[in-house]
């Protein structure tokens, strides 16, 4: 019996800046050609203002749970030792689908916990296989001063639903340029595995390229003659190639929705060199730079093929739009902050359900996207470096100012009204449901009643 159901592949980039990619300009006018992920542009919907958070673990959050990371305390990227991690009250993306018959599975970087309970398989994932923080952990081994009787060394893990999670192999720079390889091998086995099945599948693939250390497969190594950004660039190309290719060869594209979107803005610095293409800002800041990357969605026969549109579309939103397209239930007793896009995907639309986003880094709410405007109230120029307050704030047209370079405040105070307004609901929803604190075990009484 065919799928009622559609089944969802999510291939989810690591630092992939906005000016990295063929499609958004970059490419081989970077010393990197990316036509897989051109072409998987070519054949739905491509998104030029599509929004992320500022790093990589609020990023997950979102998308996984369609709550500002804020809420979850998860606005800030989890780092060894520290408590982290969904809350096991939240509601994941993988649990709504699981509950409406899906088969679910992660291979790639969790980042959302690494503690027992707040393991992928807590959280709705049938199975996983990947490394529970960030690449950078690959360093520590050969990090001077390292001591691992005091220190914990990061290890890859898999698991099953219902079983205890099996720490793996070290995760250290001899692993760190095979990782891509196993996770998009994983992932073709899984949709080989499942194709036939008359139970629909979410597959989520976060990739673990290009973060640093960019160290390429061998198969890469020099191939672009650009350096070891341009190799891994050339290599999550072909890695998505593979996935695209075991879709094609299970003869189930017509009936899957992939999509691929970067979490987070690039890591500039030499040697990685990534590209925000137009927009001013890196991984880390609130500017467009950061929060703006690559984002694409492919539905052959309901997404039509080489649509392109700047409407503003958050990574929060995916929750409540493939919840609505495959008839899984949103929860009602939080808030969330996706919107349902799918009547604009579909193409029923010309226009976004969003209009505004607010933007933090940790704790701090940086900045207001509203319209064609970005209203800030503090400032980071770089990733971790010092946030100010801005005593009178800068407002910028992100539309005519791609740079966000002439502060078009003292003619336009008219635009604290709809900011301080999109501020108010927030906050209202705060006193309703307060945020949780990162690690936070107890919820708070109002989630109580």
């Amino acid at each position: 019996m065919p799928q009622e159901k559609p089944n969802i592949v999510m291939m989810l980039a690591d630092n992939v800046g906005y000016g990295d990619l063929g499609c958004y300009g970059g490419g081989v006018l970077r010393g990197a050609p990316t036509p897989r992920i051109d072409e998987l542009a070519s054949e739905g919907l491509r998104l030029t203002n599509f929004n992320v958070e500022a790093e990589c673990t609020p990023s997950r959050s979102a998308l996984l749970t369609g709550r500002l990371p804020i809420r979850s305390g998860t606005s800030a990227y989890a780092l060894p030792g520290q408590a982290a991690g969904l809350h096991p009250w939240e509601i994941t993306m993988a649990e709504i689908l699981s509950d409406i018959g899906y088969s679910t599975a992660m291979y790639g970087k969790w980042h959302l916990g690494h503690t027992p309970g707040r393991l992928p398989t807590d959280q709705g994932f049938d199975e996983w296989w990947g490394f529970l923080l960030s690449s950078d952990v690959s360093w520590h081994p050969e990090a001077i001063g390292f001591d691992p009787e005091i220190c914990t060394v990061q290890h890859l893990w898999e698991g099953k639903k219902g079983e205890q999670s099996t720490k793996l192999e070290v995760y250290d720079l001899e692993r760190r340029p095979f990782i891509e390889e196993t996770i998009t091998q994983k992932s073709v086995d899984y949709i080989r595995k499942h194709a036939q099945s008359d139970q629909p599948f979410f597959l989520y693939i976060p990739f673990s390229l290009p973060h640093a250390p960019a160290l390429p497969h061998p198969d890469f190594k020099r191939k672009s003659g650009s350096g070891d950004y341009a190799d891994v660039m050339l290599e999550l190309d072909y890695r998505t190639g593979q996935v695209l290719d075991a879709i094609q060869e299970a003869r189930i594209e017509a009936n899957t929705i992939v999509i691929w979107m970067s979490d987070n803005g690039p890591n500039v610095p030499w040697p990685w060199m990534g590209d925000s293409g137009p927009f001013r800002g890196e991984l880390g800041t609130a500017y467009e730079g950061a929060i703006r990357t690559p984002g694409m969605i492919r539905w052959p026969g309901k997404i039509e093929p080489g649509r392109v549109s700047n409407e503003m579309f958050a990574i929060l939103d995916f929750f409540p739009t493939l919840a609505s397209i495959v008839g899984g239930k949103v929860p009602t007793d939080r808030p969330i902050d996706g919107v349902d896009q799918t009547d604009f995907i579909l193409g029923k639309q010309e226009k976004s359900n969003r209009e505004s986003l607010l933007l933090f880094i940790h704790q701090d709410l940086m900045a207001i996207k509203w319209r064609k405007f970005k209203i800030h109230l503090k400032v980071s120029e770089e990733a971790g470096g010092e946030i100010k307050t801005l005593l009178d704030g800068r407002v910028f047209n992100i539309e005519m100012d791609l740079k966000e370079r002439h502060n078009i405040a003292v003619y336009n105070t008219w635009i604290v009204e709809p900011a301080v307004q999109i501020v108010a609901r927030y906050m209202a929803s705060v006193s309703r449901y307060p945020n949780l604190m990162p690690g936070q075990t107890e919820l708070p009484a109002e989630y109580k009643e």
